[in-house]
């Protein structure tokens, strides 16, 4: 329990690393570093039950981009000033060392071993995003009143 303490506060760090680079307003950067480390938290969490990168890492991903966009909403800025921020401890950081580590080298084992990983965080990653902003299109679309025919001349 303390490992996964020190890595959400270690998230959330790097969040705030990453706001104060992108230049995320003041008014912003809490949120934006509470997306990081909430992420994070998510990702542990399935991770822990699940033991699969791509779920993890397409739930912490989902809700993070929902988490941008009720951010948006309430502090009126872009989403992409909490969503950017949010997803980088989500990143393939050392996965993606090691495989391009093992192409350099020529080991073969470590190459497939971690490109396998990069996939599926990636994927799991765009996956994510790419459902969250399908099903709250979708949620916009649907829920919003329809025009009348003939309204609005």
């Amino acid at each position: 329990m303390k490992q996964e303490f020190i890595q959400i506060i270690t998230a959330a760090i790097g969040t705030l690393g990453f706001s104060i680079y992108f230049r995320v307003s003041e008014k912003n950067v809490i949120a934006s570093t509470f997306g990081g480390a909430f992420g994070w938290a998510v990702y542990l969490l399935i991770f822990h039950f699940t033991k699969n990168l791509f779920l993890a890492n397409f739930v912490a991903a989902f809700i993070v981009f929902v988490w941008s966009e009720i951010m948006a909403r309430a502090l009126k800025a872009p989403s992409n000033t909490y969503l950017i921020p949010g997803i980088i401890p989500l990143l393939p950081g050392s996965a993606l060392y090691y495989t391009m580590a093992g192409i350099v080298e020529g080991n073969r084992k470590m190459f497939i071993d971690n490109g396998v990983n990069t996939v599926l965080v990636t994927f799991g990653m765009a996956a994510g995003m790419v459902a969250c902003a399908a099903l709250l299109h979708y949620i916009q679309k649907y829920s919003s009143p329809k025009k009348q025919k003939g309204e609005g001349k």
